[in-house]
């Protein structure tokens, strides 16, 4: 990727791929670091950079960090696991258990000669006309 065109102080650049994504038709993307927005969608949809604006991180000399969504972060990741659920203190109002039922799947179940079935249909084609072997020691 190359940055064509910079603005630093309006914090936008157009950034064009030197290898067009397969699914993008455009080759050149605009990105908006202050609105955090690029044409591609992903850093607004995301709310982290994608590719385009890593890049233009990377020709003004920016720190990336700072366009990571909070939710992102490692400390909010460790504060989601800090809740603690308490526990029923009164066992009448546990539901009852019956224990765990298990319910096999059919289709998925093997031969016992651990060969796969064939899903193919057969016609006179895959007919192979069946010859008596015989030993090449006579």
């Amino acid at each position: 990727m190359r940055v064509t065109h910079c603005n630093r102080r309006a914090l936008v650049f157009a950034v064009e791929e030197l290898e067009p994504l397969e699914s993008w038709s455009l080759g050149s993307f605009r990105v908006r670091l202050s609105a955090r927005t690029c044409d591609c969608g992903i850093f607004q949809s995301l709310h982290f950079p994608c590719c385009h604006a890593l890049a233009a991180c990377a020709a003004a000399s920016i720190e990336w960090g700072r366009y990571v969504h909070p939710v992102y972060k490692q400390e909010n990741v460790f504060k989601m696991y800090e809740v603690k659920f308490p526990p029923i203190p009164d066992k009448k109002l546990w539901p009852e258990w019956y224990g765990t039922h298990l319910h096999p799947n059919p289709a998925m179940r093997q031969k016992a000669t651990e060969r796969l079935v064939s899903m193919k249909f057969q016609n006179e084609m895959d007919e192979v006309e069946r010859v008596e072997k015989r030993c090449g020691m006579t």
